[in-house]
């Protein structure tokens, strides 16, 4: 049946573009639960045909207004007396002018009497689907379809944050100084000059003995030269040590200069890019912090705009809720039914 205005009436209600899945299926059933069965007589639809004793399947058993067997409306008893209305000795025995029937657990309507031949068995049900375009009862469905569009807007309600991606900055890697290569020089060595031992042993035979005063001047004399020889000679081994030391000396200066250097320049290099690092480190902080800034203020802003569409739609589901409610009973209250079977009682009471 045709839906198209009821659908185009919610669009334009709710501004939504596109609509639930089944929320105008939704809305039909309501109505068709909320209003008394008798008051739906033009939407009863018959379906069923079981001609054979076979049990008839209802997708709507709640909407179940009558069932017949050849005609015969049958009345509904409960599955426990199923075996006692197919019982000829029975007091609840069914017949062809007062079938009955029950719902079997997995099978649907069963008649009893069973159908077969002409005796055809129905059932007759409120078709929702005909509360269309052309139904007194459409807005009902509309305000319904209101309802549920607006709760569903009321929660639908999302917050998008778009996260940048931020490099993160790498770390230097661990420093490895090079080792230097040092040539250690040969320390200089002392070999002192060798003396031969004065010989003094015929000195005290020329004085106490000879007493002769030229020959022991002679001998002390020739001693003395070799004491001045040796003198000069371990002067002169002083010299060229003390020469190869200022030497040693100076290459050993030069040695621990150039590792220093080399060794303070890997550092001062290493030390660049730890500060390189840090640098970038802060800078990193820095964007991660602003980012943080700006999605925290469009929480904010969305908590408080997303607090204000919630309401309205709250407001809105609930106002077009209790407007359906308020159709359904102003048309139980005027429906001719309804005003006959009042009028009834009055005049019953009279």
């Amino acid at each position: 049946m045709a839906t198209t205005e009821i659908t185009q009436s919610i669009k334009d209600i709710t501004g939504e573009s596109s609509l639930s899945t089944h929320v105008i299926e939704d809305g039909q059933r309501f109505v068709t639960a909320s209003l008394p069965k008798h008051l739906l007589e033009n939407m009863v639809t018959r379906a069923g045909g079981s001609n054979d004793g076979s049990a008839m399947t209802a997708a709507n058993n709640d909407s179940i207004v009558d069932v017949q067997r050849d005609g015969y409306s049958c009345k509904r008893v409960p599955l426990s007396e199923a075996k006692w209305v197919a019982d000829d000795t029975s007091l609840h025995y069914a017949t062809a002018m007062h079938p009955v029937y029950y719902f079997e657990h997995n099978s649907g309507i069963m008649i009893v009497p069973a159908t077969a031949g002409g005796a055809v068995g129905y059932y007759f049900h409120v078709d929702s689907s005909l509360i269309d375009d052309d139904s007194d009862l459409r807005n009902i469905v509309i305000n319904h379809s209101c309802a549920k569009e607006f709760s569903r807007l009321a929660k639908g309600e999302t917050l998008s944050i778009t996260w940048s991606s931020i490099p993160v900055p790498s770390s230097p890697s661990a420093p490895s100084f090079t080792t230097p290569n040092l040539t250690i020089p040969t320390a200089p060595t002392f070999t002192p000059p060798v003396m031969q031992s004065p010989n003094w042993s015929d000195v005290e035979n020329w004085i106490t003995t000879e007493e002769d005063s030229e020959m022991l001047a002679s001998r002390v004399q020739a001693i003395q030269a070799q004491i001045g020889e040796f003198s000069a000679k371990l002067n002169s081994a002083q010299q060229e040590f003390n020469d190869g030391n200022v030497e040693f000396q100076a290459l050993v200066q030069e040695q621990q200069q150039e590792t220093s250097l080399t060794l303070q320049k890997e550092q001062q290099e290493y030390a660049a890019k730890i500060q390189k690092y840090s640098a970038e480190v802060q800078e990193y902080s820095a964007k991660v912090n602003e980012m943080i800034q700006i999605n925290q203020g469009k929480i904010a802003e969305w908590q408080a705009e997303s607090g204000m569409k919630m309401n309205h739609y709250l407001q809105m589901s609930a106002q077009y809720y209790n407007w359906c409610i308020s159709e359904i009973k102003t048309y139980i209250e005027n429906h001719p039914n309804t005003l006959n079977k009042m009028i009834e009682m009055r005049e019953s009471a009279k």
